[in-house]
């Protein structure tokens, strides 16, 4: 049985999106060569075409955003590797494009069964299957072990009742099998596929970090309660922090940064600090083994200390992402985000003195949000002068608390899924905001217009 994994072609009026390995799917205009330059590596696609070879299936991994192939392409490509099983990544921004290219497969190979997973097809699998002949079935939460186990059910004639995890259509009748726990250890899964997939094109280079970078998963899940936080209330399900084994990180990274020779390696955790005793020894390995690579992480500021930086500084840290998402205590309240912004300004102003580069993010227009909290926002920014900046607009995705208590508001304007895009695009009222304004507003703090 042949499987072939699919991050589709994802573009429109001039913008190319980003899905699979993004926690926040959006588009974003084409730089000049035709590309965007933040492209996210496809973890759960990846991992679940390493376990289904490693289980002597055979399987292939077609990223068409990294490839940078359109839709004729990337169908033809599909029709040539001849699969009996079509696994699609699909988000809620890009739900519409994916089902029309869904479709377009299975006219030019309609032997083949397809099966959605991905965010929003685990928030809506029976809707899904009752809507879109085309699939027959959908992969809910953490899925590398659900499709590893419909494969094997489908190549021996088994009752697919037993896959846990799994939604699927059974003559007239749709089913949704029991709920799949998330993967204990982590360690169990072999590393993530990379032969498959143009491996120097994905790039998350912010704050000047060197490309070729490559990026890497130390841990799933946060402990957090953040209500508009996407994977640990879709995909995981849970708020529950899992790592792996410190050694077994650093092999992989050691392996990455000679195999392949990248220059840098960024660790795309949920929260990779959250952990004190777990990030320090990942430090001691990388000392250890003279790994002489810059590297970076995404962390929580207020989690910070003066021994984890210095040490995070001695074994190479180059630059980190700290999500703080708004300076106003209230809104922060209301998003169940409860950062200390104390402790966070404390952190980032000692993170720099370290020689770490410091990259914040924010979302504008959360639940709370006002023309004050806003100000407040930039005031905490030029005190403490980041190296570099990230704005988006608060996006309420389905599956989350924050959708939810939106709807409950009667705050959302849209239910066009295509509008739920963060990078330009608002689809909430804010307390004394309208969408437009919030927009406009987002793209003058991309612009700098505002930080002046």
């Amino acid at each position: 049985m042949r499987t072939v994994l699919l991050n589709p072609p994802w573009s429109k009026n001039m913008r190319l999106g980003v899905r699979a390995g993004s926690r926040w799917p959006f588009t974003s205009p084409a730089e000049k060569d035709g590309q965007i330059h933040y492209v996210p590596f496809p973890f759960f696609l990846a991992y679940a075409t390493s376990l289904l070879k490693k289980g002597n299936k055979q399987a292939k991994l077609i990223d068409a955003i990294a490839e940078g192939i359109g839709a004729s392409e990337f169908v033809e490509q599909i029709k040539h590797y001849k699969p009996d099983l079509t696994v699609v990544e699909t988000s809620t921004p890009s739900f519409s494009n994916d089902l029309k290219i869904i479709n377009d497969i299975c006219r030019n190979a309609p032997e083949c069964s397809v099966a959605l997973c991905g965010p929003h097809a685990g928030v809506f699998p029976e809707q899904i299957l009752k809507q879109q002949e085309s699939i027959t079935y959908v992969l809910i939460g953490e899925y590398e072990y659900t499709l590893l186990e419909l494969v094997n059910s489908l190549e021996n004639g088994l009752d697919l009742g037993s896959v846990s995890g799994l939604a699927y259509r059974s003559g007239n009748q749709i089913k949704v099998n029991e709920p799949r726990p998330t993967i204990d250890n982590l360690d169990l899964l072999p590393w993530p596929e990379r032969e498959d997939v143009p491996i120097y094109k994905y790039n998350d280079a912010f704050a000047g970090l060197p490309v070729p970078n490559v990026q890497m998963l130390a841990s799933r899940g946060c402990p957090f309660q953040c209500n508009f936080c996407l994977w640990p209330q879709t995909v995981y399900r849970e708020h529950r922090y899992r790592p792996r084994d410190p050694k077994k990180v650093v092999d992989e990274m050691e392996y990455l940064v000679k195999h392949y020779n990248f220059k840098a390696v960024y660790f795309d955790d949920d929260t990779f600090n959250i952990d004190k005793e777990y990030v320090l020894d990942i430090c001691e390995q990388i000392i250890q083994r003279e790994i002489n690579v810059p590297w970076a992480i995404m962390a929580r500021a207020d989690l910070m200390d003066a021994q984890i930086l210095e040490r995070l500084s001695a074994a190479g840290l180059y630059a980190l992402k700290y999500g703080v998402e708004s300076a106003d205590k209230n809104v922060l309240e209301i998003c169940k985000k409860n950062m200390d912004l104390d402790k966070t300004k404390k952190a980032i102003q000692l993170t720099k003195k370290m020689g770490i580069k410091v990259h914040l993010t924010f979302c504008i227009g959360l639940a709370g949000e006002t023309r004050n909290s806003i100000q407040e926002t930039l005031s905490f920014i030029k005190g403490v002068e980041p190296d570099s900046l990230q704005f988006s607009l608060a996006m309420p995705f389905p599956g989350t608390e924050y959708f939810d208590y939106l709807k409950e508001k009667g705050r959302i304007i849209s239910d066009n899924w295509a509008d739920y895009d963060g990078n330009y695009k608002c689809v909430v009222k804010a307390q004394d905001l309208e969408a437009d304004e919030l927009e406009r507003i987002n793209v003058a703090l991309n612009n700098n217009c505002y930080l002046q």
